[in-house]
């Protein structure tokens, strides 16, 4: 009879220590999914900031006043590093160091550098969430979801980083030049392949009609049209709607990962705009 009340107990125990092991493993999860989150949102706040500063810099005069949306980030990126795990804290404090000189310097750089300095703070965000996300799908032992999102994350990397090199030909483009046209169009066909070979968690590739519609709209811009400063624009524009296009298959890829691992996450999947208005409207 003792025996048996021992035995009991031991296997009681021994329940009790799994399950409280279990509950801190999934508290880890979900504080580590929060941070990607908020990360998430910071890399919306940041895009919002490059259109409202390119626009700013192309303005005459040129509009320096702080953009609102400033206060949302520099709070909310305090707010990461608060609540980043001690051995990632460096990578935070390194770019919030990077933000802060964004936020202050932007009215002096050209348009090109306000690009490509955001684009910088973009990725670093970016390379924050794949550090995260990727711990915790080893932490988690969910090897056939860490191999779909291995494959995933070069190709959206390979893709940013075409569209980049897309913008960087925006403005240099000179009418005329047969040359830039070329240069230009080349760009524009390697971002479309690279987006075409973008993998969603339930499907092969992104349905072709998606990229067909988005680069019809590009495909219908006159290169040779007389006024250089609304070509660029349009230009400029495709080029948004490229990167929302790009932004909302990763926010599908975070929240197919989230449901999988039955983590708690908000809508990803809503309007730039929208999104943004909330989280300065929060600060």
């Amino acid at each position: 009879m003792l025996y048996f009340i021992l035995t009991l107990c031991l296997i009681g125990i021994a329940l009790g220590v799994i399950t409280i092991r279990s509950r801190q493993q999934r508290d880890i999860l979900q504080s580590r999914f929060n941070q990607i989150i908020g990360l998430r949102q910071l890399i919306h706040l940041l895009r919002f900031h490059r259109r409202q500063s390119h626009q700013a810099l192309k303005s005459t005069p040129l509009i320096t006043q702080n953009l609102s949306e400033s206060i949302a980030i520099k709070t909310l990126t305090q707010s990461l590093i608060n609540q980043a795990e001690t051995t990632n804290k460096p990578m935070y404090r390194i770019l919030n160091k990077q933000l802060d000189t964004i936020l202050n310097e932007w009215p002096k750089y050209s348009v090109q550098r306000n690009q490509s300095t955001h684009g910088k703070a973009i990725r670093h965000v970016l390379y924050l969430i794949d550090d995260t996300l990727t711990q915790s799908l080893i932490d988690s032992e969910k090897e056939a979801i860490f191999k779909d999102y291995q494959g995933t994350w070069p190709l959206m990397l390979n893709a940013i980083d075409s569209l980049s090199r897309f913008r960087y030909a925006i403005e240099n483009y000179k009418m005329g030049s047969d040359v830039m046209a070329r240069e230009l169009g080349l760009h524009g066909q390697i971002l479309k392949r690279r987006m075409a070979q973008l993998h969603l968690p339930d499907d092969p590739a992104v349905p072709p009609l998606i990229i067909d519609k988005l680069f019809c709209q590009y495909e219908n811009i006159d290169l040779n049209r007389h006024d250089k400063e609304r070509v660029k624009h349009e230009l400029y524009q495709f080029s948004l709607e490229a990167s929302d296009t790009l932004f909302h298959l990763f926010d599908l890829v975070l929240a197919h990962i989230g449901h999988e691992l039955s983590i708690k996450l908000p809508e990803l999947a809503v309007r730039e705009e929208n999104k943004v208005v909330q989280m300065i409207a929060r600060y």
